[in-house]
């Protein structure tokens, strides 16, 4: 029966999904950037807060935002082996609490013997915050309290902390887009890799020679067909080998050849060649669906170890490729 073959670049059958993620990680990366530069500092200020009193800061006015939160920073400066424990109130115009938060700081130092060797350590856990999305633009009135402020023997100090507080509004949390950044990396990277294998694999034969063939259905106007040839070589490979391929139809009739150059790499160990791996794809159209033989010699063949054939059924591709269309007239 009489074949019509055609061979023309086509981006048909590119999966958009990689491009998809690789798109999606690059405006999380961009949010990431744009992330530190959104935030505008209303506040920064220090102040000396008394034991289990409050101690309020002068109204600020905030405005609700798109994106972000408003973002109160604290931070304790307490000796060592102290603790202190304070609450960070924020309240509207009426004096209603929109939110707190509890924060026990500490900052603890000593020393170690151990083994005949000695130091010093010191540890420390000193800032707090609050983050908190407006509803509406106010003005609104941060306080800070001292609830316990001890020594680590559990004996209360009757001195003031000093805490410095920074006020942000508009902050974005990075640690999400962070985590964002590396679930789609991680999905566009895996995409990458798996886009080669999709398909129904419908031929797999591996032989330890130089030619290699085998049968199976496949084919339709709508699905594309990827062939792969591996080739491992021994000491004695070129730096590039011929491969051969045919395809023949359900009756065993020849109705595509064609040969294709394959540059090895070659692999050495102490300066000398020990053995050379190399690859083929093609990308085929049939039609109509049908069964069909694909079959590839490797010329020379006396440096040739092994040979493998692949082929899948319904690929996708990355980018545009070559297509070898046979259509059965």
């Amino acid at each position: 029966m009489p074949v019509q073959v055609q061979t023309q670049r086509s981006g048909r059958f590119m999966d958009p999904w990689p491009y998809l993620t690789l798109a999606t990680a690059v405006v999380m990366l961009l949010a990431l950037i744009n992330a530190g530069f959104v935030g505008k500092t209303l506040l920064a200020t220090s102040l000396n807060v008394d034991p289990e009193e409050a101690t309020e800061l002068q109204p600020i006015q905030v405005e609700k935002t798109p994106i972000g939160a408003l973002r109160i920073d604290t931070e304790a400066t307490i000796p060592d082996n102290q603790w202190v424990t304070y609450e960070i109130q924020l309240r509207d115009r009426q004096g209603n609490l929109l939110a707190s938060g509890i924060k026990q700081a500490w900052s603890e130092s000593g020393t170690w013997n151990e083994e005949g060797e000695s130091g010093t350590w010191q540890e420390s856990d000193l800032t707090g915050g609050l983050d908190v999305r407006p509803n509406q633009s106010e003005p609104m009135t941060i306080a800070i309290q001292v609830l316990d402020y001890t020594n680590t023997s559990g004996q209360e100090i009757d001195q003031p902390v000093p805490i410095t507080v920074t006020v942000q509004n508009g902050v974005v949390d990075g640690r999400y887009l962070w985590a964002g950044l590396i679930g789609t990396t991680s999905l566009a990277l895996l995409s990458l890799v798996a886009v080669p294998l999709t398909g129904a694999q419908v031929i797999e034969k591996t032989i330890p020679d130089s030619d290699v063939g085998d049968r199976a259905v496949m084919g339709g106007s709508d699905r594309l067909v990827r062939v792969t040839v591996d080739i491992t070589s021994d000491e004695t490979s070129p730096k590039a080998l011929e491969v051969e391929l045919f395809v023949k139809d359900q009756n065993g009739e020849q109705i595509y050849t064609n040969s294709f150059p394959v540059k090895l790499s070659l692999s050495k160990e102490n300066g000398k060649v020990d053995e050379g791996t190399g690859t083929l794809t093609v990308f085929f159209l049939l039609e109509p669906r049908s069964s069909y033989g694909f079959y590839a010699e490797v010329v020379p063949d006396g440096p040739i170890d092994k040979t493998e054939l692949v082929v899948r059924d319904g690929a996708k591709t990355l980018i545009p490729v070559q297509v070898v269309h046979l259509k059965t007239i």
